[in-house]
């Protein structure tokens, strides 16, 4: 069992109740548009949440002064002993707030404090702005454009959607530099 706790956030393991909130934003074009999926049905989001529950490395982002959970976050072992990959889902009327920075630095003080990580990466759509800001308020240097790289969608005639991504990084030394991840 996991749980972190930041200044407004509770990150634990999803539970059954968690569905409702998690239907909120995972029903959304907003939450799909960069993701490989379509936006969800209620049942696919009830399917989801019943794997997720037996899983350490995916987390619920809970609001500590409401109990609302208002987004997930995960990590994975990648390839290299020792090197991560961070995800992460957050409900549109939540963003713009801090609360996917505040979650992230602690999700990153996990991995490179308590599973032994030395390098975490994570990918983005070279058009999600969100996305690549929160990436370098975290530190994260980019290291890679990938032209054309990677189809999740197809268009109306079923031939797949190419799209361009980044690569960005940061190292546990790099990370242990910066007092406010601390």
């Amino acid at each position: 069992m996991i749980k972190f706790e930041t200044q407004r956030l509770i990150l634990r393991n999803f539970i059954s109740s968690d569905i409702d909130d998690f239907y909120e934003y995972m029903r959304l074009e907003s939450t799909a548009k960069y993701e490989d999926f379509e936006p969800q049905t209620y049942k696919e989001c009830t399917s989801a949440i019943e794997r997720r529950i037996t899983l350490d490395n995916v987390m619920a982002v809970i609001l500590k002064d409401s109990g609302k959970m208002i987004g997930d976050i995960n990590f994975s072992q990648e390839g290299e002993k020792g090197t991560y990959e961070i995800g992460y889902d957050f409900n549109e009327k939540f963003w713009n707030n801090g609360y996917a920075t505040e979650a992230c630095i602690a999700v990153l003080n996990h991995i490179f404090s308590e599973v032994g990580g030395r390098r975490v990466y994570a990918q983005c759509n070279d058009d999600n702005y969100s996305s690549i800001k929160l990436l370098e308020r975290l530190g994260m240097r980019q290291e890679g454009h990938f032209i054309e790289d990677v189809t999740f969608k197809n268009d109306s005639t079923g031939n797949p959607i190419y799209v361009n991504s980044y690569l960005y990084a940061i190292l546990k030394r790099e990370w242990n530099l910066n007092e406010q991840n601390q």
